[in-house]
């Protein structure tokens, strides 16, 4: 009897053991993420003048460079919107600095150029010896990752195969500019975007009046991209939502 008691003691023993030994091996599925400047894709660029500085915000950080080109990255720690829905509070630190970002709806000029911005920008660098508020302009961009030319590969749940149509529809966005060219599935098309971090909405589309004699999807496509809300982009295939509905998707063509 003894025997068997102390054997279960042991086996006892090997098992907590174990368990410690798996807790120890836990593998960190949430990694820090690391900046790389080569790869960094803002989506908003900020800019002052007195003195100069500009500032580029990411995804996951705030890069800020000061009058002497003096780089410093601030992982972003929050995003949220004011009361007021026309601001946005970005809220970002790293080991020496915090920078508080306001962003408020409002053209705004900086005072050098003729260039009109569409927000006014307050940054706001906390942890110096002397803390910075500075103040100055910026807008909103096409990132890098959705620049380019995109063909509708699935529309509403359907494939649309690429000879379906003589002219399958696409959408093309060439620079930062906030504008979008393409074609419908016959007729061209032009006209602005407003795109904030995953939002995108297409406004004031103008559209060719060419006849369209040939088989095609153009009242549909133009009937949903209204409705588009946001976007993601996943493995080079853009993805066109209306809520939380999946309206489209469209490879990269270049």
């Amino acid at each position: 009897m003894k025997k068997i008691q102390l054997l279960f003691f042991l086996v006892l023993i090997a098992c907590t053991v174990s368990c410690k030994s798996g807790k120890n091996q836990t593998v960190d599925n949430n990694p820090v993420k690391k900046f790389d400047e080569k790869t960094f894709d803002p989506y908003f660029k900020g800019l002052g003048t007195e003195p100069f500085w500009n500032i580029e915000v990411g995804t996951d950080f705030i890069v800020y460079k000061d009058i002497d080109n003096n780089l410093e990255v601030f992982p972003v720690n929050n995003i949220e919107k004011a009361q007021d829905a026309n601001i946005q509070l970005i809220t970002a630190e790293n080991n020496n600095h915090e920078i508080r970002l306001t962003l408020t709806q409002q053209e705004c000029s900086d005072g050098m150029s003729d260039n009109t911005f569409s927000f006014k920008t307050k940054v706001e660098i906390s942890g110096k010896d002397h803390p910075l508020t500075l103040n100055g302009c910026g807008n909103y961009i096409v990132p890098k990752k959705l620049q380019g030319k995109w063909e509708l590969s699935h529309f509403n749940g359907n494939e649309i195969p690429e000879n379906k149509y003589l002219k399958t529809p696409y959408l093309e966005f060439e620079d930062e500019e906030q504008r979008v060219t393409g074609n419908a599935s016959c007729n061209g098309i032009n006209g602005g975007i407003f795109i904030q971090n995953d939002v995108i909405r297409f406004s004031k589309l103008a559209v060719t009046r060419m006849m369209c004699v040939h088989e095609n999807m153009e009242q549909e496509f133009l009937a949903e991209l209204p409705k588009i809300t946001n976007y993601k982009i996943i493995n080079n295939e853009l993805q066109l939502f209306s809520g939380d509905v999946l309206k489209m998707k469209m490879k990269k063509k270049h």
